[in-house]
Parts: C-alpha cells; sequence; structure tokens
C-alpha cells in the first residue's frame, strides 16, 4: 500500500485526490490544509459577500476516504526523508507528494495595512470579517484593478457601498485586456458611479482615510487589496525542488526530485499561446494539473499538454472574454468595434494565438480550441472576427476540404 500524500486543499489537491481513490483505492491519500476549515471554492467568495450563494454551497467535496487534515501548515519538505512537517510540529511521511499549495495575497507593507477593517480577498474569513465593516459604513477603497478587485468592488458596490479603485497601471484589467477593450469597461464603471483613479498608489491608511502618493485623500470604512498574487513555495526552501516563479514542472507535473509532484497555481507549465512556461492560476487548469499528476502518482503514464490562458466573466453586467495573447501587439492583429462591444483577434502566421471579446461574447469554446489546435485560421479569420464563424462551419471545413 502506498501512503499519498498532498500538500493543499484547493482545486488541484482535491481533484488529485479525487484520482487516486479511483484508480488506487488499496492506499491512503492524505491532505494537508493551511486553514481550520474544510476546503471551499476561492472564487465563489465575492458571490457569498453579495449574498448570491449560501455559504454550505462554496464547500468542496472531499472523498470520504481521504484523510482531510486541517490546521495543518507546512513548513518544509525533506525528500531525503520522505517527510513533510508541519507548524504543530507534527511530522507527516510519504511515498508520493503532490503540492497544491496554491497562492497567497501579495501582502501591502504600506502604513496602516494591519488596520482591522483592511483586507486581502483570498480566504473565507477575509468575507466574514468584511460583513462587520459593510454594516457600519458606506465607502471602500479598492487597491488593484484585476479580476479580483473587478469582483470585491462589484459586490461592495451592488451591497450600496461607494467605490473608489486605485490602480497603479494606467488602465482597469491591465492584465487581460489592451487599452481600447479597457476603456470600455472604464465608461460602463464610470456610468455606475465608481470612482478610477489610475496610475497612483495608497501610502498610507489611517482611520478612516487613504492617503495617496498624489496627495489625494479618499474616506473609506473598509479597504481591500486585490493586488496580485505569489505561489506558496517559501516552505520548500532547502528541498532541492527547483521553482522560479513556481514551481517547475514536466509534462508529467512532476518536479526534479523523485516522487515528488505539483499541479495548480503553484506549478509552472506550458503556455500552450506563449510558447513558455508560465502560471495559469484558473480553476480547472489545476483540476486537470491535478488529475494528470494522480495518474502519473499512481504509476499509469499521462501527459499534460498545456494550457490556454483565459477568462469568461462579467464586469458589473458587461460580459467579458479573453484567451491567450488577447492583450498583445503585433503585425497580425485584427479589430473590429462599436458602440459598446470590442473584437481582437491575435495572429502569428495564420495561427490564433489570442482573442478579446467585450460586449458580445459567444463560442468561447470555439476559440480556445483553435488556439489549442495550432491550426491555420487564415481562411476564416474575417469571419471569426465578426462572430459568424461557429463549431459546425469548422466541422463542415475539416470534412469537405477542398469545397
Amino acid at each position: 500500500m502506498l501512503y499519498y500524500l498532498i500538500i493543499g486543499a484547493s482545486a488541484a489537491g482535491v481533484a488529485a485526490a479525487e484520482t487516486l481513490c479511483q484508480v488506487d483505492p488499496r492506499s491512503q491519500v492524505t491532505i494537508l490544509c493551511k486553514e481550520s476549515t474544510r476546503p471551499y471554492s476561492r472564487v465563489l467568495l465575492p458571490y457569498l459577500l453579495t449574498g448570491a450563494v449560501e455559504e454550505e454551497t462554496i464547500f468542496l467535496s472531499v472523498p470520504e476516504e481521504v484523510k482531510l487534515l486541517t490546521g495543518k501548515e507546512v513548513v518544509r519538505v525533506q525528500p531525503q526523508r520522505r517527510e513533510v512537517a508541519v507548524s504543530t510540529g507534527e511530522v507527516f511521511p510519504f511515498d508520493k507528494l503532490l503540492i497544491a499549495s496554491g497562492a497567497s495575497p501579495v501582502r501591502s507593507k504600506v502604513e496602516g495595512a494591519d488596520l482591522p477593517f483592511v483586507f486581502t480577498v483570498r480566504e473565507l474569513s477575509d468575507i466574514q470579517g468584511m460583513r462587520e465593516w459593510i454594516e457600519t459604513g458606506k465607502r471602500a477603497v479598492i487597491v488593484g484593478g484585476g479580476l479580483v478587485s473587478m469582483r470585491i468592488g462589484e459586490a461592495l458596490h451592488r451591497l450600496g457601498m461607494r467605490v473608489t479603485f486605485v490602480i497603479g497601471s494606467d488602465r482597469v484589467l491591465s492584465q487581460i485586456l489592451d487599452a481600447p477593450a479597457s476603456a470600455i469597461v472604464e465608461q460602463v464603471l464610470v456610468e455606475r458611479g465608481i470612482e478610477i483613479i489610475k496610475e497612483d498608489e495608497i501610502v498610507q491608511i489611517a482611520e478612516g482615510e487613504t492617503h495617496l502618493r498624489s496627495g489625494k485623500r479618499r474616506e473609506c470604512t473598509l479597504v481591500a487589496f486585490g493586488k496580485g498574487v505569489r505561489p506558496n513555495v517559501s516552505f520548500l526552501e532547502g528541498s532541492g525542488i527547483e521553482t522560479a516563479s513556481g514551481i517547475i514542472v514536466d509534462e508529467h507535473q512532476r518536479t526534479n526530485v523523485a516522487d515528488i509532484y505539483a499541479a495548480g497555481d503553484v506549478a509552472e507549465t506550458l503556455d500552450i499561446a506563449y510558447e513558455e512556461r508560465r502560471i495559469n492560476a484558473l480553476w480547472p487548469v489545476a483540476r486537470e494539473q491535478g488529475h494528470i499528476a494522480a495518474l502519473n502518482m499512481a504509476s499509469l503514464p499521462a501527459i499534460y499538454d498545456g494550457s490556454v490562458a483565459r477568462n469568461t466573466l462579467e464586469v458589473f453586467d458587461l460580459p467579458i472574454f479573453t484567451a491567450g495573447m488577447g492583450r498583445e501587439e503585433g503585425p497580425e492583429v485584427l479589430r473590429e468595434h462599436g458602440k459598446g462591444f470590442y473584437h481582437k483577434l491575435v495572429l502569428d502566421n495564420g495561427m490564433l494565438k489570442g482573442a478579446i471579446s467585450v460586449g458580445r461574447v459567444r463560442d468561447e469554446g470555439l476559440y480556445l480550441f483553435l488556439i489549442r489546435r495550432r491550426g491555420g485560421v487564415s481562411s476564416f479569420v474575417d469571419r471569426l472576427l465578426r462572430g459568424t464563424f461557429s463549431y459546425p462551419l469548422l466541422i463542415h471545413r475539416w470534412w469537405f476540404p477542398l469545397e
């Protein structure tokens, strides 16, 4: 009987545990969970804040045969001894280890960031803490203009708070959108009464007020930092496991150390569009990597082909879809735009590399399929840009290529 140990109880860790229970039911699977609560979906936290979902619905189902240990923060991995040490002083042995430790918010060093009304948005306790301050005031300052910031800003706005975004870059959603697409999003925010302060930053948080580098001040009863995360790899120091931004793995999700694997937001894998190693911190990507890692841990060879970064979301009821290298520029860029909508395709030698759709989103899966397939799209790119190309037409071209 093998002893499988998993560090982390989010998407990748739970998916791996499910797979191991299916393919090697006689072995022992143990998950070490840093938080004291059972595993849950972080993606749903903003919706929990507004009441759009009930708290019980955010928790993940873990197979009954899995030994789930909460409140176990890993502090050290010792490959030679095949042991993992946690903050309580306990040590857990393993035959095969999966590191699915995810990522944590970048903690601000701004003066006042430790005040009780200042939050990151990563854990269930953040949402529980925010509720008290929402009830006592009506002014929120959101630091950052990325996906997490947009979701929590929208949630707070729906709860009746006046919201200000303080953004260091020159536009909202700068990590996934180009300037024209961001401009449409910003217009929608402004129409909803949202204030956006760009190319500025908070330098101090005081009781009821934020101070910006520009000299501006904004009242606040709540401050939320949604600006960036870092893979949780600090506990790997001295382990010999190779890391860069995250943990380096091969196409089997294996690290450079025998019998140790990594998956999810902590693992660097192939990005198909960029053709380089990246971390695509997405729920379905994490689950797929966890599944592949588990198969290989159980000596059932499986290959992870890589992922395409993508986002399908609504920002204040504005639908947005991005994929691959959508925000990049270059010689093979096509655009179509009009009132309230924007479409963009990025190509490289006739191959689709990226896409952005704002305002009118359809057939997201088709664009992802074409990027993953790495085939030429030049013959139908105009229809693809306008959104009039579809799966049936693609299948027709495959089966009747001469027509």
